[in-house]
């Protein structure tokens, strides 16, 4: 049975993502956070490792920014409202 992705709000997901990159890139001297990551259950840190390496690797193209842009919107639409934004239309260049 595949896991389904919790019902967590946005900033509870950038607050899980940011406090494992604390933790990857400090652990070594700073501990203090492990308490809180013991906390998040282990399906939603395992998801939220997913979620931030697909973004990272995104970073540095146009693609980055509609990845942020589409995961805003769909966590939106999961906390109750909004509806499907319309695509951005660009004109060709003359």
């Amino acid at each position: 049975m595949a896991a389904t992705t919790p019902d967590l709000p946005l900033w509870a997901w950038n607050l899980i993502i940011a406090i494992q990159s604390y933790e990857d890139q400090h652990s070594s001297t700073h501990t203090c956070l492990q308490q809180v990551l013991a906390a998040v259950p282990e399906d939603v840190r395992h998801q939220a490792d997913g979620i931030s390496s697909y973004v990272r690797k995104a970073s540095g193209d146009e693609l980055a920014a509609k990845v942020t842009k589409r995961w805003d919107h769909l966590f939106n639409l999961l906390a109750g409202g909004g509806v499907e934004p319309q695509e951005e239309k660009t004109d060709p260049a003359p």
